[in-house]
């Protein structure tokens, strides 16, 4: 199984991972025994977010944090310290590149969710219950080096995302009893051990961010012609190496 390895120490992304999320040979190269604190891993352009004028970066602490996240969620659980199968670097990148796109389109429009910072408090809180609690979120943080500040910062994004999602490409926040009382049910969610009533709020949080989840990949999906992502840098070599991936353009 290909995997992502993000280190400890600096905890950036090493060769395969960064491949893997861009499919084409890095431009920047360093020496085995650097030592890094954190770089550039991604850099993306789209007419959203202001051409190649104005490009985009992703960083290896911010892919490595959303990677284990996105394994997270599935119940995986890294081989060994920080090592993760391919598909979560491509989730994590493709998450991170929508909600910037998403965020500056609301910017653009010269809006903002009412009340932005209590929204990302509470997406904070409802990240936390997805991964199992607020123990396991402050642990994540920390295996990948990222302050609280910066995840606020990227929540900001994400709360942008789902507002413009909401408003201009289809309602996902508003959650109906029905609904809410049919998710509970059926669908597979961190409440199961709690009555409806005790989880009702939580519950409701947690469909509308699923909601966004699945449009967010959508837009991205219709998005891709006018997408450029590329790698910028590799990291120490490991042992294992990458076969290179088509380019989301």
């Amino acid at each position: 199984m290909k995997a992502f390895r993000t280190c400890r120490n600096g905890s950036f992304l090493c060769a395969l991972g960064v491949c893997l999320v861009a499919g084409v040979q890095p431009s920047h190269a360093l020496a085995a025994d650097a030592v890094v604190v954190d770089r550039v891993a991604v850099r993306f352009v789209s007419p959203e977010t202001g051409g190649s004028a104005r490009p985009r970066f992703l960083t290896s602490r911010e892919l490595g944090f959303y990677a284990r996240c996105e394994a997270s969620l599935e119940g995986v659980s890294g081989e060994g310290d920080g090592i993760y199968p391919e598909r979560y670097v491509r989730a994590a990148t493709d998450r991170l590149v929508a909600r910037q796109m998403l965020a500056q389109l609301l910017i653009q429009r010269g809006s903002e969710p009412p009340d932005l910072p209590s929204l990302v408090l509470e997406a904070r809180a409802e990240l936390a219950d997805r991964l199992g609690g607020a123990s396991v979120l402050e642990e994540s943080l920390q295996r990948e080096g990222l302050e609280d500040q910066e995840l606020l910062a990227l929540l900001r994004d994400q709360v942008r995302a789902a507002w413009y999602l909401d408003k201009a490409v289809s309602p996902i926040l508003a959650v109906s009893e029905d609904s809410l009382r049919e998710a509970f049910r059926v669908m597979a969610h961190p409440f199961r051990s709690l009555k409806f009533e005790d989880a009702r709020l939580r519950v409701r949080r947690w469909l509308a961010t699923e909601r966004m989840r699945a449009a967010e990949l959508e837009f991205l999906q219709a998005a891709r012609t006018r997408i450029k992502v590329v790698a910028v840098m590799t990291p120490p070599p490991m042992s294992l190496q990458p076969s290179p991936l088509p380019v989301a353009r």
